[in-house]
């Protein structure tokens, strides 16, 4: 490894950072504005200042504090290695030994500066050289290392290149030369130049010395400045090509598309840094800012991919000699990323040797870095890595449900019209696999985030032996709790934490009796103990909900406005579906007394279907009375039939696929011993479904869609009684809903900070 560490202070964005380690391959994701093309600048304007170029000097971050500094740390371990050793005698290695390995040139122990996920053992077995810059307000600079060979040596050693794909010039490749220049350490002491002249003389000459003479005319004429050792590389190395003009594909560069040409670009620029280093004791450093810039989201993949093949066909694995492949360190490569395409393809393809560094804003505005846990052991969880999960790592806030009504319900359009927050945060549905991998606590990430869950992941209810019970996930919750009071004793900061905790260990296996009907308990507050297991789960961003999602959008508070729904579903859905329908609607009216038998007289005038007849004024007015009234009796037999509000609220979560206070859906009822829901109960909601809302068979389901019809209806229906007032409407009927939508709000405008 060449690059080991950086530290910058009081530059740009950055107040005191440390990266105190890098990868092979570092990839940086943040949001827009938070400072990584920032550390591209800081680099770049080190490197510049290794050579003394004048160049501007970098901002403060904060102009209270006289200096910023860079801090640098290369691992020079294998170079060392290599210029003590005595058959290594050449002028180079004299040079790399005399300047950098004197006594008191090189650290063998950690810097004071450590973060902990650098083990400090593995340091101790290294040979680094750190270099600070420090800029003054004068806009001075000091070197913590005085002397320039040093300097120009490390240059040499460990070359920092930079790509801005914004600004290449995808029609001139001649960058690429003099990044060959800069990766090799050819002897040229030894060729002379007379003797080159003679040579090429000798060989090419179509008169006895005629090129010599040539070159003697030339010289008389022109006078030129010595070429640099670089200047000599790239010369020497066109001569044998067999051009030096690049081409794609076979064709001029200016054919190509912009894309075409940036990817290919880029490509040859890592193959070679890859490949040419691979016997070189050169080590390079190269930032690439957003390589997928003008790049198809297939293209960015496969500038990955190809890299990842370059990388493999060079990588020593065996011990034993391998033919063509080396131990040597590979270069450094960091690039910013907004593609979750090429973030995917970097944790698959890279694996143990890759480093995803999150970049977020600090309270001060300051940038801050956190390396994320992106080295998956689980190979579930690589194999199952899509751009989905990769886009969460470029993440403002996330919200972790599990299944598909909620990703329904926190996407939708009007509601996140009303809540604008919800339209900048990513709603993802997730398993425990995916889960256990993905969220910001595993990986570290800056990014907010909530888990919601069902209350019976955690809790469940004995029937058998009328008990409330907490499983091995709720006990832990509690337990962590516990055991966190007997490290904190004194704290009164735990105290609330502490009591919950009790609280809910007294309720755990404690008796439980039912209601007759079996849809609710008796004497037993089971939202009391959610409240108290969502006080305690606070601190791990994890949310229960006092049933289901279903149970969030039908409870007490909202039954008015469901009723209000279902009557919606009838005036809005069900038309005449007949050739001659005011022949119809006339005969079934002698028939019938719409007054009261509107109940028979709907299914047959009426049917699910967008057909619009032109009707005269006065049936339109008849089919809206016979509507109104149908849906009207339908709700007051329901009402009438189930008189207590709760087992209304738990009949119709039950016919939407949700569960009852005592966590029962009817497909668990079955398969209960105790047949927890009394039968009569069972057959009637059979009926209601078969019967009075046979009508609403398309919305019972968890993918019917009827989670959008009720929410938009919802919506709607408070914005046409008080438009100033709907959210206050909409927080009192859906409390669940809106704590959810609550802490996304509060997390993302504390600027992200958990």
């Amino acid at each position: 490894m060449g690059l080991q560490s950086i530290r910058i202070k009081n530059l740009l964005s950055f107040n005191d950072v440390i990266i105190n380690s890098l990868e092979d391959v570092n990839c940086i994701v943040g949001m827009n504005n938070v400072g990584k093309s920032n550390l591209m600048k800081i680099l770049k304007y080190f490197y510049d200042k290794l050579d003394d170029i004048k160049v501007i000097p970098p901002d403060f971050h904060s102009s209270y504090t006289p200096s910023g500094s860079i801090t640098l740390t290369y691992d020079v371990t294998r170079i060392k290695r290599i210029v003590m050793n005595p058959n290594n005698n050449g002028r180079f290695h004299k040079h790399i030994y005399n300047t950098l390995f004197k006594p008191q040139s090189f650290i063998r122990k950690p810097q004071k500066f450590c973060l902990p996920f650098i083990s400090p053992l593995g340091f101790q077995r290294k040979s680094t050289y750190s270099i600070t810059l420090t800029i003054s307000k004068d806009d001075s600079v000091t070197w913590s290392i005085s002397t320039p060979n040093a300097r120009h040596l490390i240059k040499t050693l460990f070359p920092f290149f930079h790509i801005e794909t914004r600004h290449i010039d995808l029609y001139d490749w001649n960058s690429i030369w003099k990044m060959l220049s800069s990766i090799n350490s050819f002897n040229f002491s030894e060729i002379k130049k007379e003797e080159l002249l003679e040579f090429l003389n000798e060989k090419i000459s179509t008169k006895r010395g005629s090129y010599k003479k040539y070159i003697e005319r030339v010289e008389n004429v022109i006078h030129t400045k010595p070429y640099t050792y670089k200047d000599k590389v790239v010369n020497y190395l066109k001569i044998v090509l067999d051009g030096d003009i690049f081409i794609n594909k076979g064709e001029e560069l200016h054919v190509q598309s912009d894309g075409t040409n940036s990817h290919k670009y880029l490509e040859i620029i890592l193959s070679l840094l890859i490949s040419l280093t691979r016997t070189e004791f050169i080590n390079p450093i190269i930032y690439i800012d957003e390589p997928e810039i003008g790049l198809h989201p297939k293209l960015s993949e496969n500038f990955i991919e190809n890299i990842s093949l370059t990388y493999k066909k060079y990588d020593k694995t065996h011990e034993e000699i391998e033919p063509g492949k080396y131990s040597t360190p590979y270069p450094t490569l960091i690039f910013s990323t907004h593609s979750p395409s090429l973030l995917k393809l970097t944790l698959k393809s890279f694996l143990h040797k890759q480093q995803v560094l999150h970049f977020s804003k600090e309270r001060d505005n300051s940038t801050k870095i956190s390396k994320l846990n992106s080295k998956y052991n689980d190979i579930r969880f690589i194999n199952m890595l899509s751009d989905n999960e990769a886009r969460l790592f470029f993440s403002e806030y996330i919200l972790f449900v599990e299944g598909a009504t909620e990703v329904e319900l926190f996407r939708n359009y009007n509601l996140q019209k009303l809540f604008p927050v919800l339209k900048r945060l990513d709603v993802y549905d997730c398993d425990e696999v995916m889960l256990k991998n993905i969220n910001p606590s595993y990986s570290n990430a800056a990014i907010p985030f909530l888990v919601v869950k069902d209350i019976d992941q955690i809790a469940v209810v004995d029937f058998e032996h009328e008990q409330f019970k907490f499983n091995s996930k709720g006990k832990s919750i509690i337990n962590k709790i516990i055991k966190r009071d007997k490290l904190h004793y004194f704290s009164t900061y735990q105290k609330p934490f502490l009591n919950a905790a009790k609280f809910l260990l007294s309720q755990d296996e404690r008796k439980v009796t039912f209601s007759e009907n079996g849809l609710k308990f008796r004497h037993f507050s089971i939202g009391r103990v959610i409240s108290a297991v969502n006080f305690l789960s606070s601190k791990d961003n994890v949310y229960y909900t006092s049933t289901t999602i279903e149970g969030s959008l039908i409870n007490e508070f909202s039954l008015e406005t469901f009723s209000l729904w279902i009557i919606d579903i009838v005036m809005r859905s069900f038309n005449v579906n007949n050739k001659n329908p005011v022949k119809m609607i006339n005969a079934l009216l002698q028939k019938y007394d719409i007054k009261t038998q509107s109940k028979q007289l709907f299914p047959k005038i009426l049917s699910k279907c967008e057909t619009n007849h032109n009707l005269p004024l006065r049936h339109m007015r008849l089919l809206k009375i016979i509507k109104i009234r149908y849906a009207k009796e339908i709700i007051d037999e329901f009402k009438k039939t189930i008189p207590d509000v709760k087992d209304q609220v738990a009949i119709l979560r039950l016919i939407f696929s949700g569960k009852t206070e005592t966590l029962v859906s009817i497909e668990m009822h079955y398969k209960i011993d105790q047949k927890p829901i009394r039968q009569d109960i069972l057959d009637y909601i059979k009926a209601l479904k078969s019967e009075n809302f046979s009508f609403m068979s398309s919305y019972i389901g968890k993918t019917s869609g009827w989670v959008t019809s009720f929410i938009d209806f919802s919506l709607n229906h408070y914005s046409a009684l008080d438009k100033e007032n709907v959210e206050k409407k909409f927080r009192l009927a859906f409390p669940e809903i809106s704590h959810i939508i609550d802490h996304a709000s509060s997390s993302i405008e504390a600027g992200g900070l958990k």
